[in-house]
């Protein structure tokens, strides 16, 4: 709880009755790599912040597994569409890592953004990672596959060093193959 309590104090004042009310609802999960937080089918009516390793979404309808989001320290993630939806969203979700999570019941935060502003502006802050996120891993996945290792390299820079090859591949949708070569590249592109 200790570390919710240091991540929560980068968002709230000490005294904002908000923080408290995070950190009484809030339950502290640890789990070990390659556990699954849900599946594809199921729907998990909690907002996790990640105090501690990766998570991340597979989309599992496609000829191969393809990581849709990755969740890493100081991001969150939910068990279901978004923060507003009890609905599943169709994802594979997974540690891919130890993971310690923070996770408060949906009903809950939403209450809490409802009657607290600093709760509707830390949720809107997390929002905006997520949204970043997503546009940088846009701007990866347009270039030729060949290209997108580089692109990751450029652009979210500790995912390489967090993700194994395998999960490397999932992320940037490519053969191992292919990213075998990208690697190569971009290490000899950098002499």
């Amino acid at each position: 709880m200790d570390r919710f309590i240091k991540h929560l104090d980068l968002h709230f004042k000490t005294d904002d009755p908000c923080r408290q009310q995070l950190l009484e609802h809030s339950k502290i999960i640890r789990s070990g790599r390659g556990q699954i937080y849900c599946r594809e089918d199921e729907s998990r009516p909690y907002w996790c912040y990640v105090l501690e390793g990766v998570v991340a979404a597979y989309e599992m309808n496609l000829k191969k597994p393809y990581i849709h989001w990755i969740a890493t320290e100081g991001h969150y993630f939910t068990g279901t569409k978004h923060e507003y939806s009890f609905n599943s969203q169709a994802l594979h979700i997974q540690f891919l890592t130890k993971v310690t999570i923070a996770c408060i019941p949906l009903s809950i935060l939403q209450q809490l953004q409802q009657n607290y502003h600093s709760a509707h502006h830390f949720v809107s802050i997390m929002r905006q990672k997520k949204s970043d996120f997503f546009n940088k891993k846009g701007l990866i996945m347009v270039h030729d596959a060949i290209d997108r290792y580089e692109k990751l390299e450029l652009l979210m820079p500790s995912l390489c060093y967090r993700l194994t090859n395998k999960q490397l591949s999932e992320f940037l949708y490519i053969d191992p193959k292919t990213l075998y070569k990208s690697k190569k590249r971009a290490l000899y592109d950098k002499k």
